[in-house]
């Protein structure tokens, strides 16, 4: 079988972090900024890759910025 290409494909990481993560993380889903620390820890994911130009994560940004630039 060989490996899918699929965005959708997922892969379950297990994460320890130290308390000072755990409670910023606490902090953004007591606030309601973020639902749950999954999608918070996915967002922040994208921001870093975009930030290091990691494709594909660094080419949607581009083209996020090509579409406002043409309206």
């Amino acid at each position: 079988m060989g490996e899918s290409k699929d965005k959708a494909a997922k892969k379950r990481l297990g994460l320890t972090l130290t308390q000072v993560y755990v409670d910023a993380l606490d902090q953004l889903v007591d606030e309601g900024i973020y639902m749950e620390y999954q999608v918070v820890i996915r967002e922040a994911l994208r921001f870093f890759f975009r930030h290091l130009r990691i494709e594909p994560f660094y080419s949607e940004l581009v083209e996020e910025a090509e579409i406002e630039t043409e309206v």
